[in-house]
C-alpha cells in the first residue's frame, strides 16, 4: 500500500465517481482504477461497489475512508514539519482560479518573486470547482479563490478584492442607455455565460432564480474575450464581475449597474488549524502589507 493509492482513494470518494477523481488527479480513468484495484488488493477487501451507476463505498470501504483521512493528514502534517529542515529552497505553491490578471494579482506575485528570489515559486491555474478540493488535501499552500460557496469552518482567508455583478450589453442593444437595470428586466434576454462549474455562472444563475426567473443561457465559455465579443454584436446579455468586464474594455459593451446588489470577494485562502509552511506565512504577510491590513 502507497501513500499515492490513499490519496487516489480519497478523491474517488470526494468527487464521486472515477471520472471526476481521474480529473482532478490529472491522470487517465484506467490509471486511478489500477490504483485503486491495486490498494484493494493489497488490503484484501473490496472498498467501492461498482455495481451502480455512481460508485458507493463499501461497507469496508467505510471503514478505511476513516483511517485514510486520517493517514493523509498525518502524512501532510508530517511532511509540513519536515519541509524547514530540507536542504533544497523553500518552496511555496499557490493555485488560483482564472481571473488573477484580471485582478491585478499578477502584480503582487512578481514583486514577491523580485524580492524573494531564491524561493522556489509554482502557480497552477485551475478551474473553481477544482481549487478547494486539492487545497483541502493540502495539495497547495494556499489559493485565490471568490468567497462564493467557501467553508468558512475549514479555510482562513485574507480579502484581496471585492466586485460586484453588473450587466454587459451591446452599445446598440435597446437597455444600452440606462443608468441602472434590475435582474427582471433581462427575464427575455438571450445570456452568454461562464461555463457551468464556474462559480461567476453559479453566482449569476441564482441571482436570476432569486428574481424568479431561469436565464435562458445562448452560449457559455470560459473565455472572458469571447463573453465580450458576443456581446458586442447583440448576440446576447452578459452578467459579468465588473473588473473582469472591465479588464476586457469594448467600445461596443456598456457595463450597466444591477438595482440588485450581488458582490464577490477574491481571497487567498488556506486550511484552518493545519501547520502553514514558513514560505505561505511569508506570501501571507506580504499580501497583508501590500494591501495595506
Amino acid at each position: 500500500m502507497e501513500i499515492k493509492q490513499i490519496q487516489y482513494f480519497l478523491s474517488v470518494v470526494e468527487t464521486g465517481s472515477f471520472s471526476a477523481g481521474a480529473d482532478e488527479l490529472y491522470i487517465s480513468q484506467s490509471s486511478l482504477s489500477k490504483q485503486i484495484i491495486a490498494l484493494e488488493k493489497a488490503l484484501d477487501v473490496q472498498l467501492f461497489d461498482r455495481s451502480k451507476r455512481q460508485v458507493t463505498l463499501t461497507d469496508a470501504g467505510k471503514v478505511f475512508h476513516k483511517h485514510a483521512i486520517a493517514f493523509n493528514e498525518l502524512y501532510t502534517s508530517m511532511l509540513s514539519d519536515l519541509s524547514e529542515f530540507k536542504r533544497t529552497a523553500p518552496s511555496l505553491s499557490i493555485a488560483a482560479i482564472p481571473v488573477i490578471a484580471q485582478y491585478g494579482i499578477t502584480s503582487y506575485i512578481a514583486k514577491f518573486k523580485s524580492i524573494y528570489p531564491n524561493l522556489s515559486f509554482n502557480l497552477e491555474e485551475r478551474e473553481a470547482s477544482t481549487v478547494l478540493p486539492a487545497l483541502s488535501q493540502q495539495k497547495y499552500d494556499l489559493a485565490f479563490v471568490r468567497d462564493y460557496g467557501l467553508n468558512d469552518e475549514e479555510f482562513s482567508t485574507l480579502d484581496v478584492v471585492h466586485d460586484r455583478l453588473v450587466v454587459a450589453v451591446s452599445k446598440n442593444h435597446q437597455l444600452a442607455d440606462r443608468e441602472s437595470l434590475s435582474l427582471a428586466e433581462l427575464s427575455n434576454e438571450n445570456f452568454i455565460m461562464f461555463n457551468k462549474g464556474t462559480l461567476v455562472y453559479e453566482l449569476a444563475v441564482n441571482a436570476c432564480r432569486s428574481a424568479g426567473f431561469e436565464p435562458r443561457v445562448f452560449y457559455s465559455t470560459l473565455r472572458g474575450a469571447s463573453i465580450i465579443g458576443l456581446v458586442a454584436s447583440n448576440s446576447g446579455v452578459a452578467l459579468m464581475m465588473e473588473k473582469v468586464l472591465d479588464y476586457y474594455r469594448n467600445p461596443d459593451v456598456v457595463a450597466i449597474p444591477l438595482v440588485e446588489i450581488v458582490e464577490s470577494r477574491m481571497v487567498l485562502a488556506y486550511v484552518k488549524n493545519k501547520k502553514l509552511s514558513q514560505s505561505a506565512k511569508t506570501f501571507l504577510r506580504f499580501m497583508e502589507k501590500s494591501l495595506g491590513n
